[in-house]
């Protein structure tokens, strides 16, 4: 859940390479801790928290559209 998410969760994104990660935190939108998403600030990648039903509208817009996106999605039960 949301609450386990380490650094390493967001670094691993990296090997995709993408220009924009949307992390889809669950019922609703939560941000997570800037010192979570420093490998992906350093390598200038964008960051957008949002609910995660609108984090897999906004990746099918996007990827349609061929942006190199990724989505991080936390599925609620």
């Amino acid at each position: 859940g949301y609450e386990s998410l380490v650094e390493d969760d967001f670094t691993a994104l990296l090997v995709h390479g993408p220009e924009l990660v949307l992390l889809g935190s669950g019922e609703r939108r939560r941000f997570p801790h800037p010192r979570l998403l420093r490998s992906l600030i350093d390598a200038r990648v964008g960051v957008e928290a949002m609910a995660t039903r609108a984090a897999c509208r906004t990746f099918n817009i996007l990827s349609g559209e061929g942006r190199r996106v990724v989505a991080a999605l936390i599925v609620a039960r």
